[in-house]
């Protein structure tokens, strides 16, 4: 069972079991966290600066801005720019890339990773906007519900009615 809590070395394991492979790098992209925009310039052999005006764009998630790789496609899915055939970038891809995929685990690993890496249970906003995703029918984990994020009970009701702003 995936937890918030469940350790980066264990998810990396459940993540890596997929009979889909590259299906997911045609309909979309993983958001880059902590040491990806390094690893991807160093194993391209070029700047990260160069990496983000060639490679990259940046989204709003969570509201959190984060930075994925372009897709092929003016619409909102498509092939990742890294996707020939097969991912060029296999050794050095986005941590959500690692973890997530289309197995029968593939809901809780990109909830894990939402949880983890993006969701920022400081900042008022993110939290609103969390919750419209559970109130929305959004997949809950263990060490996931708003009263996990934040325990106390007034203050996340001031959150939630816009009551505190920051």
């Amino acid at each position: 069972m995936i937890t918030k809590n469940t350790p980066l070395n264990e998810i990396l394991k459940i993540g890596s079991v997929c009979q889909r492979r590259n299906h997911c790098c045609k309909f979309g992209s993983g958001f880059l966290v902590g040491d990806d925009l390094k690893n991807i310039a160093e194993s391209l052999g070029i700047t990260e600066e160069w990496v983000k005006k060639k490679y990259l764009e940046e989204k709003e998630l969570y509201n959190k801005k984060l930075l994925r790789p372009k897709l092929k496609s003016k619409k909102p899915y498509g092939k990742c720019i890294f996707f020939k055939d097969g991912c060029s970038i296999h050794q050095v891809k986005p941590l959500q890339c690692r973890v997530g995929n289309c197995n029968e685990q593939g809901q809780e690993l990109s909830v894990w990773f939402m949880l983890n890496y993006v969701v920022d249970k400081n900042d008022p906003e993110s939290i609103r906007q969390y919750a419209s995703y559970l109130k929305s029918g959004g997949k809950v984990i263990s060490g996931g519900k708003l009263e996990d994020l934040v325990p106390d009970k007034e203050e996340l009701k001031k959150i939630l009615n816009f009551e505190q702003l920051k």
